[in-house]
């Protein structure tokens, strides 16, 4: 079975834009899943995690975010799936149970797990061997996720593999600002010759399969009324 859910906008056309004419630019976690949004501070991450919560807060699926700061998203704290700090590590055991529970079976709402700053949280547990317990958890979320409904979008800083296992799953990648060559090297490098550095809420969308695409985030008409919609999302 198939949820009208799968699709999101990520943000406009910039090429096209230059002409005019605004041309949403979208992706099918249905055909290619999961999302890595990687930004210097400062680039628009947290507006562009804002702008794709608030669409997915208005489809028929279960939405949970996973904030290890706790500060940008401060405003859902008496939400249920509204998890901060080391409370992080609650939502990815969470959702790794389901992915369990619906391997025989993927007739369910879609879940999407929206995780800011993973690093973060990585490096607020001393043991090792927690750390790759959770490093694992999210793996097999990554791998085998499509299958099952649930969806992984992930916000941060620097998207190194020290932190991420089976990076390569995440089959939709999007860039933000003046990225440094490390960053581009981590998950442009097929594209690294094409990426050059932006201003605040503009970047690059890479897809598997398709060409490098600039975007430019769009701007909210209403951010609180995103916020509202979000929150009650998160309280379901």
């Amino acid at each position: 079975m198939r949820f009208d859910s799968s699709k999101l906008t990520v943000g406009v056309d910039l090429s096209i834009l230059s002409q005019g004419v605004k041309v949403p630019v979208t992706v099918d976690f249905s055909s290619v899943p999961h999302m890595l949004i990687v930004a210097p501070s400062g680039s628009g991450k947290t507006y562009l995690l804002t702008y794709i919560l608030g669409q997915i807060a208005k489809k028929s699926v279960k939405l949970i975010l996973a904030d290890f700061k706790g500060i940008d998203f401060i405003e859902f704290n008496d939400c249920r799936n509204y998890y901060k700090h080391n409370s992080v590590g609650e939502a990815v055991d969470c959702v790794f149970d389901e992915l369990q529970n619906r391997m025989a079976n993927s007739e369910y709402e879609p879940i999407y797990l929206c995780i800011d700053e993973w690093s973060g949280f990585l490096s607020s547990l001393a043991v090792k061997k927690e750390q790759d317990n959770y490093k694992q958890k999210l793996a097999n979320i990554l791998m085998l996720g499509r299958g099952a409904n649930i969806f992984i979008i992930m916000s941060l800083q620097r998207a190194d593999s020290t932190y991420i296992t089976g990076r390569d799953n995440f089959g939709n990648v999007v860039g933000l600002g003046t990225l440094s060559k490390e960053r581009i090297a981590m998950v442009f490098n097929d594209n690294k010759e094409m990426i050059e550095p932006k201003s605040r809420g503009k970047g690059y969308l890479q897809t598997d399969g398709k060409p490098l695409r600039e975007i430019v985030v769009p701007m909210l008409r209403n951010i609180n009324d995103t916020k509202a919609v979000i929150k009650t999302a998160l309280s379901r």
